[in-house]
């Protein structure tokens, strides 16, 4: 029987997203814990360092998709087998680049950190970061695997490889911290890992798929346009690496590794919202090329943000809104007392996201369209100011003054220049996509002003807390269904409702 890839890879994309925020539910103050906020904080800062050096794969990853999923439109088999032998080329000179990088990072890091470290933080700094330099330069070409699974349409596996990723490593990490371990066997699991994983997709595209790898002609036109292409998206990744890891390094010069462990888990909050939106967003980019391809008007791809666009704002507006009513409470339940900083900072960093990732469908287009180049440019112009503001906001406000800076950045670059660009370069309607978003808004703004009144409950305990977000989620739900949804929403909930009802009858 054959699998509806893209639905399930949708439905495996948010069991993936359940997955693992219950397991960094339980497994980040465990974490935090087991390591104290000063080593947390640490461990949480070299991550974003190696993030930075991560952006060395160049936008490569997106580009197979993009370049796989036309090759395949156009069936150009030896075209695709072509542009796959070259950018395995490229990715070999990035991993002796990212060594090179690595190796001088390494050796200054004691002058970097060095008036925020002590001698025994930078020590056991250096043993993680030349763990995950390693892994680096090792995994960067295997992710060419997973963006041709991507451009394939293969949802099913890479999200049964990242649900099965997620619960083996939270298991080895709770044991190996309960036996004393710290931050260093984590990035040593997280290493192992990331290569296990990835020599599973190789096997996949290999032996399942029979994608061959083939350098037929070295072709100079070739290797510009992936070159061009990519460095656009190159340049996104590194605006996104300021974004959400500017406020790391900042604070980590600047401030303490004890500062960076509340900040981190602010932005940590941040980038589960995000990951809400991209569940949905992350299977369109092989058919919205193929809807480039194919001449699709602007009006038929605002239909597709559009629709798109509602059903991410259903989804992140029943999480926002939780958080909103009852998210003080749930950090100081978590990872306890130290951080009721990290609420105000990841509501500061939710808010405008939530109108960003509404319109994530637009990032797909943009490369399926090759227009992504304004997006890159803008974002880089608006990330140096996010920088500057950063910090010089850190030295007055700390934490909370980078998360404002972070905030500016969106909404001057995600929403204000990037919708004027949609509307009058790509030919979106994006008047029509925020009309058709303000029903959502009016209700989702009722559901909270209702929720206030279960603030009225105490929830001093889990048990009370997750009472209070189900009651919540009710109201939300209702107030959505009376006032927000409209009837294709209605009638896909209704069908789910249906489909769980009978398979739930089946089974007793």
């Amino acid at each position: 029987m054959k699998i509806n890839q893209l639905k399930y890879g949708v439905y495996l994309s948010y069991v993936s997203i359940f997955v693992s925020n219950i397991t960094n539910l339980i497994l980040t103050p465990f974490i935090v814990r087991n390591l104290g906020q000063s080593e947390y904080g640490l461990y949480m800062l070299i991550g974003a360092l190696i993030g930075y050096i991560a952006v060395l794969d160049f936008g490569l990853g997106n580009t197979i998709i993009r370049y796989v999923a036309k090759y395949r439109a156009e069936k150009d088999i030896k075209g695709q087998e072509n542009f796959l032998a070259t950018t395995f080329l490229i990715y070999t000179v990035i991993s002796l680049v990212v060594l090179l990088v690595g190796i001088l990072v390494f050796l200054n890091l004691d002058n970097i950190f060095s008036n925020s470290l002590s001698l025994e933080e930078i020590k056991i700094a250096k043993v993680m970061f030349i763990i995950l330099i390693i892994n680096l330069a090792l995994t960067l070409p295997m992710n060419s695997f997973t963006g041709i699974v991507t451009a394939y349409e293969k949802f099913v596996l890479p999200r049964i490889l990242v649900i099965s990723r997620i619960l083996i490593r939270a298991t080895i990490i709770l044991i190996l911290l309960s036996l004393g371990y710290k931050a260093i066997a984590i990035v040593l699991v997280d290493a192992i890992l990331n290569i296990v994983m990835m020599l599973f997709t190789m096997a996949y595209v290999f032996l399942r798929l029979k994608v061959k790898i083939h350098l037929h002609t070295f072709n100079k036109t070739l290797f510009k346009e992936i070159l061009s292409y990519s460095s656009l998206v190159f340049v996104s990744v590194v605006v996104d690496q300021i974004y959400w890891r500017i406020g790391h390094l900042v604070l980590g010069i600047v401030a303490s590794t004890s500062v960076v462990a509340v900040f981190a888990i602010g932005m940590t909050i941040g980038q589960y919202f995000i990951t809400f939106s991209t569940a949905i967003s992350g299977v369109f980019l092989p058919r919205i090329t193929k809807m480039v391809v194919n001449k699709a008007s602007g009006e038929e791809l605002t239909d597709l943000l559009i629709k798109t666009g509602r059903l991410q704002f259903l989804i992140l507006g029943v999480v926002i809104s939780n958080f909103i009513l009852f998210g003080k409470k749930f950090i100081l339940l978590w990872v306890g007392p130290g951080y009721e900083s990290s609420w105000i900072i990841a509501l500061i960093v939710m808010i405008p996201l939530t109108v960003v990732l509404t319109q994530t469908i637009g990032i797909s287009i943009l490369q399926a369209k090759n227009m992504h180049g304004f997006r890159a440019k803008i974002y880089l112009c608006i990330s140096i100011v996010n920088v500057v503001i950063s910090i010089y906001l850190s030295n007055i406000y700390g934490a909370i003054g980078v998360a404002f800076g972070t905030t500016l950045s969106l909404v001057l670059g995600n929403i204000v220049a990037m919708n004027i660009y949609y509307h009058y370069k790509v030919g979106l309607n994006i008047p029509r996509f925020f009309k058709e978003l303000f029903r959502l808004l009016i209700a989702l703004i009722v559901s909270i002003g209702l929720g206030t009144l279960i603030l009225f409950i105490p929830n001093n305990s889990w048990l009370s807390l997750i009472i209070n977000c189900g009651a919540y989620c009710m109201i939300y739900l209702s107030v959505m269904w009376i006032i927000g949804m409209n009837s294709y929403e209605k009638r896909l909930l209704a069908n789910e409702f249906v489909k769980v009802k009978g398979k739930l009858s089946q089974s007793i």
